[in-house]
């Protein structure tokens, strides 16, 4: 379960990581080290709020799981 907890986290975590990275790559064309400051700051923050807040196994559970609303529009197009 442990080894689960940190894949969540670390997938949490990355994303702002990454967008941050990658609009400071556009932005200077080249490595923009303050921009990767800013999503790691921000990739800590979101994934600790997360584990806190909502729990990892729960957030991710809710993105990856079958979508309910997917059943309401099909029952609404029969």
């Amino acid at each position: 379960m442990w080894l689960v907890n940190i894949v969540f986290w670390l997938q949490a975590f990355l994303s702002p990581v990454i967008v941050c990275g990658l609009i400071g790559f556009i932005i200077t064309s080249g490595i923009s080290v303050p921009s990767l400051i800013i999503g790691v700051v921000a990739g800590v923050i979101t994934a600790e709020y997360i584990r806190r807040k909502i729990g990892l196994d729960s957030f991710f559970g809710r993105i990856y799981g079958p979508n309910k609303m997917d059943e309401k529009w099909k029952k609404k197009k029969d």
